[in-house]
């Protein structure tokens, strides 16, 4: 085995341990201490691959951005797929279910973990908003969407959403609330990007299924 393998598993190892501290205990109340008793690491072998727990974070929160981001970026790159599917296909590619990473999600948002979050919102304007801007310049090349700034529209739409649907307010909305504020969005989404009304419709499917997987009902 290489000495690159071997220092890549190592970097591995320190983000799932470090990860499941984060979830267990808080991003805040975790320390350097736990990580490394845990991992039965000293404190240079970690600093050797992580200069702070920041870092740590950051790695932790790429892991789980790249889960889906790699879908994403697939769906986004077949030409195949007409752009308003595409675009749809791929916002939904972005939203996190329980079986790729709700649980994390959970974690993620959860009030000891706030500095998670806000690292978490980042990286998805950052590696998103390229992705969904790319589908959208596509469209107005072909004469679906209309407008001068996308990349700056979709900026926009993730800032909003990561916000209105975040998984906490998300929790406390009756499904009539959801609904509305659903339907609200994407009539925005659509007049922010010079689509055709209703065409994005078929993301009102995707809220209600958030809602339903939130509240615990399947049905």
């Amino acid at each position: 085995m290489t000495r690159k393998s071997n220092a890549q598993q190592t970097r591995e190892k320190i983000v799932d341990v470090s990860a499941k501290l984060f979830a267990e205990k808080g991003y805040e109340r975790t320390t350097m201490q736990d990580i490394v008793n845990d991992l039965g690491m000293s404190k240079g072998a970690i600093f050797h691959h992580f200069k702070s727990k920041e870092a740590i974070v950051e790695a932790v929160v790429t892991r789980y951005c790249d889960s889906f981001l790699d879908v994403a970026r697939q769906t986004a790159d077949d030409k195949s797929i007409p752009v308003y599917e595409r675009f749809i296909k791929t916002a939904l590619a972005l939203q996190v279910s329980d079986a790729d990473g709700g649980q994390m999600l959970a974690h993620l948002h959860s009030p000891q973990n706030a500095l998670l979050h806000l690292q978490m919102e980042k990286a998805v304007l950052d590696k998103a908003a390229p992705i969904l801007a790319g589908i959208v310049r596509d469209g107005v090349e072909q004469g679906f969407f209309d407008t001068e700034y996308p990349e700056e529209a979709i900026a926009m739409v993730l800032c909003y959403s990561n916000t209105a649907f975040d998984t906490g307010r998300i929790a406390i909305l009756s499904r009539e609330e959801l609904l509305r504020k659903a339907k609200a969005f994407i009539d925005a989404v659509e007049r922010l990007l010079g689509a055709e009304a209703g065409s994005m419709d078929r993301l009102i499917g995707q809220f209600e299924r958030t809602f339903r997987e939130g509240n615990g009902n399947d049905e």
